[in-house]
């Protein structure tokens, strides 16, 4: 990437692949900063019908012609997106024409210096819950956060914000790509830490285990880590002035009760000896653990442990975290951006804590390189599930390796569990009728994967319709 100039004095930012919720969220905090903002992405979307509404000009394709828009004006600076191939041809024209041309590690690190305090949440699974619960809390105790986190936070309709009463960003860091490395942290948190994009850490998970060390040693304030992650834990053990959270007996911030309810749940936390509940309107033992790490960063940060716990109780979730979606065929239906086993396995036990008669998963494995390395392990993930359907594999943006399908995922979930039965639905076309020919009146269908899938939904409501 070249970096000659820099956005701090862009006047024109031009986003590659905008769709995204990364980069999607750049594209509105840099709005919302007084730039002007184009992007384009390889399909349309919902994202840029919105994008579109806020006043961000976004086109369909990647191509060099997008760099001198009917306007004429041309982009000082384009921003791309990790996944993004560099010999892309739009990237490379901008490249050859002496633009600016940022990652987006290096885009974050201007965002993250737009404010004077900076708190990041990162980990395997649950940042974008806990860094969307940071942002509600100091919302709502009137401390004016702005934020960047990967998924629409249904109270404010939005994954980004500048606030220019604020002091505290709220930054959900990526692990994956190394950018959450690449920016100041005034408090770092760490939700949990498992083996994924190992191929962006040298196929080591020593290294991105180093990789969160660092992230965690470099922050220039407290760390906030969840302690039931046994590798968080070893990390912790090095930083006897750490704020740790979860059931584990020596935790400071210890889950001593959790108690499922009809609206979400009930958790009990107990610091220095006190045990206060704390109702939310999410169930599931890993959305209250989000939680309380949500509770632990803000205190960092000066919030009041009551104000806290009192200001949970009105957040909504964010979108794709086991958001509800419709009822068809007198079925619940719900999406999930679980891509992962485990992020499958926990979701999975959210929906069995629903009182349905049965959980349909419709699950979409991503990426060739995640199958390929991790696919073996989505066997034992479907315990809570009574019908497994298995769409095609979402490539994102790789190319294909041979022999790496989804029928690597079934062979694994078959192999597992002989008796659940699990259908196989390749093509797109075969998943419209999945809420008529596969699930009935008072199950949970639940939609897993971080790719395409989320449209699905769009194509149930669409045949409901024609039924």
């Amino acid at each position: 990437m070249t970096n000659e100039r820099g956005l701090a004095d862009a006047e024109h930012l031009h986003v590659v692949a905008i769709g995204g919720y990364a980069m999607s969220a750049i594209a509105r905090y840099c709005t919302q900063l007084g730039m002007r903002v184009s992007g384009c992405d390889v399909t349309d979307s919902e994202t840029l019908t919105r994008l579109r509404a806020e006043g961000i000009d976004c086109v369909v394709g990647h191509d060099p012609s997008h760099l001198v828009p009917e306007s004429g004006a041309r982009p000082d600076v384009i921003s791309v997106a990790t996944a993004v191939r560099r010999d892309l041809p739009e990237v490379a024209a901008a490249v050859d024409a002496g633009l600016t041309v940022l990652s987006r590690g290096e885009t974050m690190v201007f965002v993250a210096g737009t404010k004077p305090q900076v708190a990041v949440v990162s980990g395997t699974h649950g940042k974008t819950s806990t860094s969307a619960m940071v942002s509600f809390v100091l919302d709502a105790v009137d401390a004016h956060p702005s934020f960047f986190v990967g998924g629409t936070i249904a109270d404010f309709g939005t994954n980004a914000r500048y606030d220019a009463a604020g002091e505290w960003l709220v930054v959900e860091g990526d692990e994956s790509d190394h950018s959450f490395l690449d920016f100041r942290r005034d408090v770092a948190l760490v939700t949990n830490i498992e083996a994924d994009h190992l191929d962006r850490w040298g196929d080591s998970f020593d290294s991105l285990v180093a990789g969160f060390a660092q992230f965690i040693d470099t922050a220039t304030g407290p760390a906030v880590l969840c302690v039931d992650d046994a590798v968080v834990a070893s990390l912790a053990a090095t930083r006897p002035d750490a704020i740790t959270y979860g059931a584990t007996p020596d935790a400071r911030l210890r889950i001593t009760g959790y108690e499922p309810t009809r609206g979400g749940c009930v958790v009990e936390i107990t610091s220095d000896g006190d045990a206060r509940p704390m109702a939310l309107r999410l169930r599931g033992r890993d959305m209250a653990q989000n939680a309380v790490g949500a509770v632990a960063l803000a205190g960092a940060t000066g919030v009041d442990l009551d104000a806290a716990i009192a200001a949970l109780a009105d957040f909504h979730g964010v979108a794709r975290r086991f958001e509800y979606k419709a009822n068809l065929n007198g079925a619940d239906c719900y999406d999930d951006y679980a891509h992962t086993a485990t992020e499958i396995r926990t979701t999975l036990a959210r929906a069995r804590e629903g009182g349905w008669s049965r959980v349909v998963a419709v699950v979409q494995p991503h990426r060739y390189t995640r199958i390929q390395r991790h696919g073996h392990e989505f066997g034992d993930a479907f315990d809570d599930a009574d019908v497994v359907v298995v769409a095609g594999l979402d490539p994102a943006f790789e190319d294909p390796i041979e022999g790496v399908s989804s029928q690597i995922v079934i062979d694994a979930i078959r192999a597992a569990r002989p008796a659940l039965p699990v259908i196989d639905r390749p093509d797109w076309d075969d998943l419209r009728d999945v809420p008529w020919s596969v699930a009935r009146a008072g199950d949970c269908i639940v939609t897993l994967g971080c790719g395409s899938i989320t449209n699905v939904h769009r194509d149930w409501s669409a045949e409901a319709q024609s039924r």
